[in-house]
């Protein structure tokens, strides 16, 4: 599966419209709205395949960590 731009865009508006209603504890906005990023980020790069090419043929990355 590919990683998705649009994906992430949408999970990054959804994050901002969500937090940006915060008017009591700006501090806590943003360790949310960082937490969520990186969550959201995270998601999207596990979803990368990664196709090399060895001596021996072709090698597939089947995950990243």
């Amino acid at each position: 599966m590919a990683m998705s731009e649009g994906a992430l865009a949408q999970k990054i508006k959804e994050m901002i419209l969500d937090i940006r209603t915060e008017i009591d504890n700006p501090d806590q906005s943003m360790e949310q709205f960082c937490e969520k990023l990186a969550a959201a980020i995270v998601s999207e790069v596990r979803k990368i395949t990664i196709v090399a090419t060895a001596p021996n043929g072709p090698v597939t990355v089947q995950s990243v960590e």
